[in-house]
């Protein structure tokens, strides 16, 4: 008897809260005003350039955000599916448009917000670059590269949810805190279904997919859609130019480089396999700092932006390589150190690794946040390292020289 008892109370605190998340949203949107549809909001927009898989446009009081991807991960009735999603942002206090025509079934989300759920690490960074980093009420898990990000975490001051890649949010959580938006980076088509229960519970959930953008620049231009729910644009845009004309000069330092160095970049995953990078993020750093991917002439049939090799395929096609970033956070031990001296790189030393800022006893690394955010340092990392006369007195961020003496998980 007191078993049902017990449930029957479960499920009425969890009405009573779902509840509580519509009046919310109603009493939200009760206090509004009246405008005049010529008025215009927003005095700082942006435009995105690079990244392929969001849009926005203004419209006076509230702006429209369109995002999408196709999903390469999931199950056999998921895999290759696209998702689109589509928000209307309104001023708070303002009156929202009908939801119609294009707009029908789009999510409406009251802005500028001040909390915000994220359930990746890379999505606590580009807020931090806008000086936000203060209205993040809930993130994924402990494992963020800033220790008072951690701390936080740890301490209960901010609540977890779950990483995007493993599983959907723990909407519990986000019930409980409140956040005034969730932007749910969705790293699955199985984690649609919770994409939905959060909407259906009244949680303000916005949808990202940074993910799928193709060029790094595509990805850090990302921090354009995060300042929308702040009207942060023009920070924004000031960030991001800094970012691309930073490229657009290192680029030219590599430009005229008479004869391209053969490089390569991937690591050993075990039993004599290698992860090597194609036209990644990665393989694009590469192009970008004057190098040449020995192994993109070699590339197998509708391979992607990286490919998996043997340790034979490897020697084949990468020993004359004079350049290797060979150390990653995900690498495997090497392999013995006379099968390595086969690789020029390895008999010369010339080898480096991506683990500059990593903190293996917290199990995290900055290289799976702050670089994807920051592609320009990373890119006058890699020209530093080859050529280190082309940048007097900088001082990597993110990418070191690898010591072949130690084990891959112990790079200086």
């Amino acid at each position: 008897m007191w078993e049902k008892c017990v449930l029957y109370l479960l499920a009425f605190c969890f009405l009573f809260s779902c509840l509580r998340q519509k009046e919310n949203l109603s009493e939200q949107k009760d206090d509004l005003t009246t405008i005049d549809s010529t008025e215009d909001f927003f005095e700082h927009k942006v435009v995105p350039q690079h990244a392929k898989h969001f849009t926005v446009s203004y419209h006076g009081n509230y702006k429209v955000i369109k995002t999408d991807a196709t999903f390469y991960l999931g199950n056999e009735e998921t895999e290759g599916k696209q998702k689109n999603d589509v928000a209307v942002l309104v001023q708070k206090g303002t009156t929202p448009p009908p939801l119609e025509g294009p707009l029908e079934n789009a999510e409406i989300l009251f802005i500028p917000v001040e909390t915000v759920a994220l359930n990746e690490h890379h999505a606590e960074c580009f807020l931090r670059e806008l000086g936000l980093e203060n209205r993040i009420n809930v993130i994924g898990g402990p494992y963020s590269y800033n220790s008072e990000m951690r701390d936080k975490a740890f301490s209960g001051e901010i609540g977890q949810i779950g990483y995007s890649w493993h599983s959907a949010p723990n909407i519990e959580v986000l019930l409980e805190r409140k956040p005034e938006l969730f932007i749910n980076t969705l790293g699955s088509m199985d984690h649609s279904p919770g994409l939905e229960k959060c909407r259906q519970l009244g949680i303000p959930t916005a949808t990202a997919f940074d993910w799928a953008e193709e060029e790094y620049l595509g990805r850090a231009e990302w921090i354009k859609f995060y300042s929308l729910f702040f009207n942060a644009e023009q920070e924004a845009n000031r960030v991001f130019q800094d970012i691309q004309q930073r490229i657009e000069t290192l680029k030219v330092m590599t430009a005229n480089v008479p004869d391209k160095p053969k490089a390569m970049w991937g690591f050993y995953i075990g039993k004599q396999r290698w992860y090597m990078q194609l036209t990644s993020y990665s393989g694009q750093y590469m192009r970008d700092a004057g190098l040449e991917n020995i192994l993109l002439p070699n590339t197998k049939p509708n391979a992607n932006g990286a490919q998996t090799l043997s340790t034979e395929e490897l020697l084949l096609k990468g020993k004359e390589a004079e350049h290797w970033i060979i150390g990653d956070i995900h690498a495997g031990n090497l392999p013995k150190d006379n099968l390595m001296t086969s690789f020029d790189a390895w008999r010369t030393g010339q080898l480096y690794h991506n683990m500059k800022r990593a903190n293996l006893k917290a199990n995290t690394s900055d290289w799976d946040a702050q670089a994807i955010v920051r592609p320009d340092s990373v890119l006058a990392d890699l020209i530093k390292l080859v050529y280190p006369d082309l940048l007097p007195g900088y001082v990597p961020v993110f990418l070191g020289h690898y010591d072949k003496s130690l084990d891959s998980d112990q790079v200086e």
